[in-house]
């Protein structure tokens, strides 16, 4: 009985000593919250070093000093900042665990190459969520995400001319529970009702009890039909983007479009177009509806896939031609026939 005891308490040791060994390698060498929001995500600890992660505002003027470091954490934009440009990327960063960790700046690359040869500013607000909850927890660690989110997006809104929202996976569900409140939002392969992930994901990727997973599939909805609808008092647009082939994705888009294993309905309030991807289509630079987008991918990762195929940019680029930076804005009188269109179904899943 003796020898048991010893036992137990050497294998507890090895593993304290593990984890106190991880720790230490993850503090010191915690670079951009690469490791330790591995870490973090996976034993729910807290660390102020991803805290002050939650938000990296990168203006366009260099040498604006309006908008303190030490600010990250709760955030307050500073309104007597006169150094903004009339373009605001607000970019939600995904997953941590299954993705590869919380990159401060996600996005960043892409909106540089956006932009490269124009004279087209823009700045940027890069948020991460620490606690890897579907940004469902404010700075304070309540359920109020959504609600704080939501009305820094708003006010944001009222300090530029154009918000773009963009993100994927857990970043693309914040994307599509805010995106009545931005010009052009693009959410990539978003997971829409939390209870549909996969167990590798319950335990390495996101933290999402049922409770708060009803409030992400709700405002979903709101958003969804709200932008559908044309409720909004401006014009929104809101881009989904899927890997076809991906099972994750699948349960994901059926509890949009309907089918699947259970034969869900289509929710037709919430959907203008559900269609093959096709960078031609006219439907690609609208500027608003809801429009879903399937990719012949089996990736979760969809948009790290295409920006390796050199196909990211251009797709990118098609989305934002209705915010005229840079590119030529579509008419309102066809973008409005196209609005007018009935639901189209061109995918089997």
């Amino acid at each position: 009985m003796l020898q048991w005891k010893w036992l137990l308490f050497l294998i507890i040791l090895v593993v304290v000593l593990i984890f106190l060994t991880i720790y230490l390698l993850i503090k010191r060498h915690r670079g951009h919250g690469y490791f330790l929001s591995k870490f973090s995500a996976f034993t729910r600890i807290r660390f102020s070093e991803l805290e002050k992660r939650r938000q990296t505002y990168c203006p366009a003027n260099n040498k604006c000093q309006c908008h303190l470091k030490g600010s990250a954490a709760h955030i307050e934009p500073n309104l007597l900042c006169t150094h903004r440009s009339p373009t605001l990327y607000m970019s939600f960063a995904g997953a941590a665990m299954v993705v590869g960790g919380v990159r401060t700046t996600e996005w960043r690359g892409s909106m540089r190459e956006i932009h490269r040869d124009t004279n087209d500013e823009f700045d940027a607000l890069f948020f991460t969520d620490p606690a890897q909850c579907f940004y469902l927890q404010d700075p304070d660690y309540q359920w109020e995400g959504l609600t704080y989110y939501r009305n820094l997006i708003k006010l944001y809104g009222t300090l530029y001319q154009r918000v773009i929202l963009i993100g994927a996976s857990l970043g693309g569900s914040m994307v599509c529970m805010c995106a009545d409140l931005a010009t052009v939002s693009i959410a990539f392969n978003p997971i829409l009702d939390p209870v549909l992930l996969g167990l590798h994901w319950r335990i390495m990727g996101a933290f999402c009890p049922a409770r708060q997973a009803e409030v992400v599939r709700n405002q979903v909805h709101n958003t969804m039909e709200k932008i559908n609808t044309n409720k909004n008092d401006h014009n929104c647009v809101l881009h989904i983007h899927w890997s076809q082939l991906s099972k994750a994705d699948q349960r994901q888009a059926h509890g949009v479009i309907g089918g699947g294993k259970h034969s869900k309905p289509i929710q037709t309030e919430c959907l203008t177009s559900v269609l093959d991807f096709d960078i031609d289509n006219v439907n690609m630079s609208t500027s608003s509806g809801v429009h879903i987008w399937f990719h012949r991918s089996k990736e979760h990762i969809l948009a790290m896939q295409l920006k390796r195929t050199n196909r990211l940019i251009p797709l990118l680029k098609r989305h934002l031609t209705a915010t005229s930076i840079g590119l030529n804005t579509i008419s309102h009188i066809l973008d409005e026939k196209q609005r007018q269109d009935l639901v189209i179904i061109n995918i089997s899943l």
